[in-house]
């Protein structure tokens, strides 16, 4: 029927401009740089476990040999960030100072209760997972040989070509459905950690208005309030500007400066005129 037709099609160019507003849509994206700017180590490392596991899933995704070496590069470099600390416990911090939160934002009369109360009780669930995990996170391919082999040799230029490692490469010819069965195991302990992660850095994005602000000649500077748990510095700019954004920030305020760059082979120019873009200050 042309009516019912022409009805979806309303429908769907409606939707197109609902999520061509969203901050956080692929619509807006796709004609928007997002650069985030985190404003303490613990908001850092999370972004880097969701950049790494998302790089790592990507490769997967794809069935030739070079994506499953991309995506075990990024395993490892995943092993080396959590190696580093205990990320499970500052996980379970960061939780807790939300659940905390959201208990206080209870009292407001407007709140939905509904959408609040299976929130909380998400959150609850991710901490009661998280406490189940026994040991460092991916500690178990701590002592993986075939891991540590590729590991060792990673570091040095050309370090992976068969001829350093022959069960690599036998490995990688093998069909791309073995190989990544193989990843997902390794990855499969991981993966409360990355649930936990997105659930964090979403309420933190989703906790600040988008508001539209002009950078004097290319640069703009704002202080931060104190009393407030400022966490993420997130800048939008409309990509027919053809800039960037590069973020300073401390405990009491950040600066931004537009730069330009024509190629790879100069260096980067602060632009001398108004640049207008969109920012969000998080603090949940």
């Amino acid at each position: 029927d042309p009516c019912d037709l022409d009805t979806q099609i309303d429908k769907v160019h409606t939707k197109y401009l609902q999520l061509s507003k969203n901050p956080n849509s692929r619509a807006f994206m796709s004609t928007v740089i997002i650069v985030e700017q985190p404003l303490n180590q613990r908001i850092r490392t999370f972004m880097r476990v969701e950049d790494l596991y998302t790089r790592c899933i990507y490769s997967m995704e794809q069935d030739n040999a070079w994506n499953s070496h991309f995506a075990l590069s990024t395993l490892i470099e995943l092993i080396g960030l959590t190696a580093r600390g205990d990320l499970k416990r500052e996980l379970i911090k960061e939780v807790k100072r939300q659940l905390t939160t959201l208990e206080q934002l209870s009292n407001i009369p407007s709140l939905d209760k509904n959408k609040l109360s299976v929130l909380v009780k998400d959150l609850t669930e991710l901490i009661d997972q998280l406490d189940e995990q026994k040991g460092q996170i991916l500690g178990h391919l701590k002592d993986n040989e075939f891991i540590n082999s590729i590991k060792q040799r990673a570091t040095i230029p050309g370090g992976t070509c068969d001829f350093d490692l022959p069960a690599y490469h036998y490995w990688l010819t093998q069909p791309a459905t073995e190989r990544n069965a193989v990843i997902n195991s390794w990855l499969e302990p991981f993966r409360i950690i990355h649930r936990t992660v997105t659930q964090c850095l979403e309420l933190i994005r989703d906790s600040a208005e988008v508001h539209d602000q002009t950078a004097a000649n290319g640069f703009y500077q704002r202080n931060l309030d104190p009393n407030q748990p400022n966490q993420l510095v997130r800048v939008f700019i409309e990509k027919e500007h053809q800039c960037f954004p590069e973020i300073s920030a401390g405990k009491h305020r950040f600066s931004i400066r537009f730069l330009t760059q024509a190629n790879p082979n100069q260096l980067p120019m602060q632009v001398n005129k108004d640049i207008s873009f969109r920012l969000a200050c998080c603090a949940f």
